[in-house]
């Protein structure tokens, strides 16, 4: 069977022979097109090219032939990130049509988007004669069907939900899709990548030609330099905890009882294969958001050299691993092609969580110290944030990052190597980061403060940063900093005065299971807050009673709706002031992992455990800080006792005109449906 054109790959196609590698010619769309802020004054597409954008942007009313507004493509901004690797923000401005089907097109010298990737479009779109058939999308003015989740995991043995969520936004008029997709962390997971994932990554960079960059000696190994350096050392596979930096200053009564050589900066148990330059971040995001770059490496490269990897053979162990790992990322590769379809035609934002740079993240005061005196860790960190902005925050809120932002940004690749323009070039040449520019652009994202942002719509969305503005403990270098700090919170109630209904996005449940907050806050005492992740809003005492006191504000909405994701299970949560008449409506709506699961053993332990000791007439509730609030749990409609969801799903939220849930649901990978009815 003759193996089809890379430029013209269907959703057929892109599902098989998924290990043979492709004739020696990069396609011209990488990834994207992704359909970020949609406004009736913007909107906004992220798309990576292996050539620059050469053409037009085209909007039309659905089914017209002639278009109401064209933009030239050389007009919007656009980063050369390698050889072979254009990263562009399309932002059209003007006054655009709501409510109502749109279709856009981005034509370009080497034809249409649709043309080269006729699998981004659903099969009964309809269409002009003879035209390239376009994408369909709506301008909503409301936020009533919000479809959210977190925590996707590519080597996770759970189906993608997203490949579900494609299934039935297919079946579904351009009106009747969800007004946006909220993607609410953890969209890659950098600290805990799979084998196979790793070695196509580092296939990504040769082939793009994506920037290389001198790396700190600070680490472990301390001969690691740069980044061709760790490509072509022992350490590169299966290896690299081996080689991430540890720091020897602990506070923990347990290190003080029990003293170690050294306590390891980057705390994920599996971060063997944890991303490290800037070029490896890039190429994540390219492999998880589109399925052409899978199709244009070897992924039998390594069996077929024996699994022999810079002049290292991979243990039994290992090889078996690395099996394992090819079978599962098979399927998310085949599911790939609806996942980068859901892209283009829904609304889609994002925030990161913790595992979008490295697990733990600016978990503690000491985490953070620990970072600031090692230079590799501090490098790490920034290149997980640098690609961050790039693939994710630049699409949320164009406005929030200046001219002199963007200069900074162009200026960290101005320098790159062009040295071989032949897009027929199986290999490219490979630029090199300035050293001193990289850190110092690095330092300017630490300190950026602009990641949160909001979508006008109604009710409005309150995207919140629970990352980088911290409110650091004073008390204990490893006592859990609050997920944000009083200043953020104060202009958090702002965006709220006077609004009558509002959802909030927060990566972390605002109300979580309390059972398991319990055992966060055991290991905290025992100065071990990262073995069991203790991240909650309720740790940090200042944050959690500013956070209650804004829920009890007079002026705040009627009707508060929280999505969350970050913690592997599902759940739903209706929440009232106790001793208050007139109390608002809060709604704790948690869904995760779109690709990922809880242990199940010890999730149906946490949930007895929570239902038993902190029901709603619980006496243990005055012992909290929580206090104040009465909270009903929800129960999924396929289970009588428990009420966690331990299912990898995506949420679907359906708002009524007041703002209250009319619908909670799951949309699992699987295709399965569950339902968090009212209480009774």
């Amino acid at each position: 069977m003759q193996r089809p054109s890379a430029e013209r790959l269907t959703t057929k196609d892109l599902g098989t022979n998924l290990k043979r590698p492709m004739t020696p010619s990069l396609p011209f769309l990488l990834a994207g097109p992704i359909l970020r802020k949609t406004t009736e004054t913007e909107v906004v597409l992220w798309v990576v090219t292996s050539t620059p954008l050469n053409g037009n942007t085209v909007l039309y009313n659905q089914g017209q032939e002639a278009p109401f507004y064209t933009s030239p493509l050389s007009e919007h901004e656009s980063i050369q990130v390698g050889t072979h690797a254009w990263v562009s923000l399309i932002q059209l401005k003007g006054e655009f049509p709501t409510n109502t089907p749109l279709e856009y097109q981005i034509e370009t010298d080497k034809g249409a988007l649709t043309e080269l990737a006729p699998h981004l479009v659903y099969q009964d779109q309809p269409n002009t004669t003879g035209a390239a058939p376009r994408i369909a999308f709506k301008i909503s003015t409301s936020a009533d069907y919000i479809l959210h989740g977190s925590c996707r995991n590519p080597h996770h043995p759970s189906k993608d939900s997203l490949v579900a969520a494609d299934n039935k936004v297919e079946q579904q008029s351009v009106v009747e899709r969800p007004d946006m997709l909220m993607m609410s962390g953890d969209q890659i997971y950098a600290d805990h990548v799979a084998g196979p994932t790793l070695d196509a990554i580092h296939q990504v960079i040769q082939l793009l030609g994506l920037v290389s960059e001198d790396l700190p000696t600070d680490s472990l190994d301390g001969t690691i330099d740069s980044s061709e350096a760790l490509f072509n050392s022992a350490y590169h596979l299966y290896q690299r905890d081996h080689l991430l930096p540890h720091h020897n200053t602990s506070h923990s009564l347990l290190d003080k009882l029990f003293p170690k050589r050294g306590i390891p900066i980057f705390s994920s148990t599996n971060c063997e294969n944890h991303l490290v330059t800037l070029s490896e971040f890039i190429a994540m995001y390219l492999l998880v958001w589109s399925p052409t770059l899978w199709q244009c490496i070897n992924r039998e490269r390594l069996i077929e050299n024996n699994f022999m990897q810079a002049g290292r053979q991979l243990t039994p162990a290992e090889q078996q691993q690395w099996r394992d790992e090819s079978v599962i990322i098979d399927d998310f590769i085949a599911g790939l092609p609806q996942v980068q379809r859901l892209f283009a035609h829904i609304p889609t934002y994002m925030i990161f969580d913790d595992h979008d740079v490295t697990d733990d993240w600016n978990l503690t005061v000491g985490w953070e110290h620990a970072v600031d005196q090692n230079q590799f860790a501090t490098q790490v960190i920034g290149n997980g944030l640098a690609a961050y902005w790039m693939c994710q925050g630049w699409g949320n809120a164009p406005e929030n990052f200046n001219r002199d932002f963007m200069e900074q940004t162009k200026q960290l690749f101005s320098e790159l190597v062009n040295t071989n323009q032949n897009e027929q070039a199986i290999e490219a040449s490979i630029g090199q980061l300035e050293p001193t520019r990289h850190k110092q652009y690095l330092e300017m994202l630490v300190r950026f403060e602009e990641w949160h942002f909001t979508i006008n719509t109604s009710p409005k969305v309150i995207v919140l940063d629970t990352r980088t503005r911290r409110w650091r403990s004073e008390s204990r270098m490893n006592k859990p900093s609050g997920l944000m700090d009083w200043e953020a919170l104060t202009e958090f109630q702002h965006q709220l005065i006077n609004q009558e209904k509002v959802v909030i996005v927060s990566a972390a449940p605002m109300f979580g299971v309390k059972f398991i907050e319990t055992l966060q806050k055991m290991m905290t005492t025992l100065g071990k807050p990262l073995v069991i992740d203790a991240e909650n809003w309720m740790a940090h005492p200042g944050s959690a009673n500013t956070l209650i006191s804004i829920f009890t504000h007079t002026k705040t909405p009627t009707n508060f709706v929280v999505l969350s994701g970050d913690v592997h299970y599902s759940f739903a949560y209706d929440i009232k002031l106790r001793y208050r008449r007139n109390s608002p409506n809060i709604y704790q709506i948690t869904c995760s992992g779109i690709k990922n699961q809880f242990p199940a053993p010890l999730l149906k332990f946490c949930d007895v455990c929570d239902r038993l000791l902190y029901s709603p007439r619980s006496v243990l509730n005055y012992f909290t800080k929580r206090k104040r609030l009465k909270i009903e749990k929800r129960s999924p409609d396929n289970q009588t006792f428990y009420r966690l969801s331990n299912r990898s799903a995506i949420g679907e939220l359906r708002l009524d005109s007041d703002g209250k849930p009319e619908s909670i649901t799951t949309l699992s990978g699987d295709g399965k449906v569950t339902h968090f009815p009212e209480p009774t």
